[in-house]
């Protein structure tokens, strides 16, 4: 009868592990939701009509390599927080869907880590600056220093990105390099190039011109840059 009795506890245990392993992610349920536990951006998604837009996925992609980096679903009021640690040091580029469609932000260094909006506002924003510049970069060293051009390519997504812009500048000192990065909805631009050196800057929209500055920690090189639409 004892041993009846323990054989259907033992039955009933390994009923309850395999029903938790199928709903936890464990087995063939849904996996529970990655936390941010570092380097954390966050804000809301919202439909057309500025409602949150709950239970769907917020994806951070590494611009320069077309990478996901991580996936987080909205809260019920849109809220979504994301890692970008495994991003990389440079921008992110955060898509969610709506409606239909995707909404589209991005993120870089340097800004502020919450109210990262995306809305259908954001998309229409970003897609302003879509087309190919032509930029033009110089040291501010007096002599040694580098300089060169590029022409970039800004998909309707605020990407500049590695497929459409292999080689698409030129060095004086180091021949030909790839500069990838991403906008925001603001125009705020943030790359980084094959050669180590970092850009930021500002694009507008109205002007059809772009300016910023560079930095090459490992040559110790530093500059400005002014870009213009095609």
């Amino acid at each position: 009868m004892n041993k009846a009795i323990r054989g259907c506890r033992q039955a009933a245990t390994l009923g309850l592990v395999a029903l938790l392993a199928g709903c936890g992610g464990g087995g063939g349920g849904s996996t529970p939701a990655p936390t941010c536990t570092a380097n954390c951006v966050s804000g809301q998604v919202t439909d057309s009509a500025g409602g949150g837009v709950s239970g769907v996925y917020v994806t951070a992609t590494n611009p320069a390599t077309n990478q996901v980096c991580f996936t987080s679903p909205t809260g019920s009021n849109g809220g979504y927080t994301v890692s970008t640690s495994a991003c990389g040091s440079g921008a992110v580029v955060l898509t969610a869907p709506v409606g239909g469609g995707t909404v589209v932000n991005s993120w870089a260094p340097g800004q502020s880590t919450t109210g990262v909006n995306l809305n259908p506002g954001t998309t229409s924003s970003v897609a302003a600056y879509a087309g190919t510049w032509s930029a033009n970069y110089v040291s501010s060293l007096s002599s040694g220093g580098d300089s060169g051009s590029c022409s970039v390519v800004v998909n309707a997504a605020g990407v500049i990105d590695a497929a459409q812009n292999s080689n698409n500048c030129t060095s004086k000192l180091s021949g030909t390099f790839t500069l990838t990065g991403a906008l925001n909805a603001q125009g705020y631009f943030a790359g980084t190039a094959t050669t180590g050196a970092a850009y930021s800057g500002q694009f507008v929209v109205l002007s059809k011109s772009a300016s910023g500055i560079w930095q090459n920690s490992g040559t110790n090189d530093q500059g400005t840059w002014t870009a213009t639409l095609h």
